[in-house]
């Protein structure tokens, strides 16, 4: 009789343990519910991708109206690696995050720098590449020094949503700031003169100094460490996992800087 008693009082036990596992479940955010990415995009047949515009040579939108440029290539073949079909979706700056937030997107390549603040609500990646902030001028600018530039009769342009708001407030918190849409925009209006100088980072810098050579110069000075990786949803580990592991594989096969040197005109350095 001891025996079933307990044996009677293990299973109600064990019973009660599994309803109160499925309340848990139950209880838990829908988006914790959500079918895995991974399973979503072999359904679908496609991996869609978050890009920017006016940010070449990372990204732009060619003569025909498709995105083109590095990120969108290492869009091209994380979709090839997965065997589906790439999907791009054009954000601005600030739509990086949110497009991964609402799943618009699966991930996101768009020279996304991960920090702890959009760490706190999305995913990254490892860096497939580690870049720093510069200041460009005109070359027949007064302007020599970045302390020099730091004066509110000065005009920085840079790109608003991006991480160039908080370096140029910490380098040139005196200067005046001009915010704009993209990249490319910013970079007209240093051409125009409408801005003093234009804040890119370093190897868009090389970039656009070799594609116009002579016509501008960069100040003394990298005003930060950026890693640059593949932006992900939070909350699906195996996802994470996946897009990882290829973004450590396309790193260490050479093909990042194959890749690399075909849009920038030269190696990738390395990183750690």
């Amino acid at each position: 009789m001891e025996t079933r008693s307990k044996m009677s009082w293990l299973t109600t036990g064990f019973a009660t343990f599994i309803a109160a596992v499925g309340l848990v479940f139950a209880s838990l955010p829908a988006e914790a519910q959500q079918p895995s990415i991974m399973s979503e995009i072999v359904k679908r047949g496609a991996i869609r991708i978050a890009t920017i515009a006016g940010n070449p040579p990372y990204s732009a939108l060619g003569a025909n109206g498709q995105p083109e440029g590095y990120d969108v290539e290492i869009g091209k073949m994380l979709a090839a690696s997965l065997k589906v079909k790439p999907e791009f979706i054009i954000v601005d700056v600030p739509g990086r995050i949110a497009a991964l937030q609402t799943r618009r997107a699966d991930v996101t390549v768009a020279n996304f720098t991960n920090t702890v603040e959009r760490s706190t609500t999305i995913a990254f990646t490892n860096p497939y590449m580690v870049v720093g902030s510069v200041f460009m001028v005109l070359k027949d600018s007064p302007i020599q020094t970045v302390d020099q530039l730091n004066d509110p009769k000065y005009k920085v342009a840079f790109a608003r949503g991006g991480t160039a708001e908080q370096i140029s407030a910490a380098a040139t918190p005196n200067a005046s700031k001009l915010r704009f849409d993209t990249v490319g925009d910013a970079f007209l209006a240093m051409g125009s003169k409408q801005a003093d100088s234009h804040l890119q980072d370093s190897f868009q810098n090389v970039a656009y100094m070799e594609k116009e050579p002579g016509k501008h110069r960069t100040l003394p000075g990298n005003f930060s460490y950026e890693e640059i990786a593949i932006g992900l949803p939070a909350g699906d580990f195996d996802w994470w996992r996946i897009v990882d592991t290829w973004v450590r594989q396309f790193n260490g096969s050479g093909e990042n800087n194959r890749l690399f040197r075909q849009f920038f005109g030269f190696d990738l350095p390395p990183f750690k």
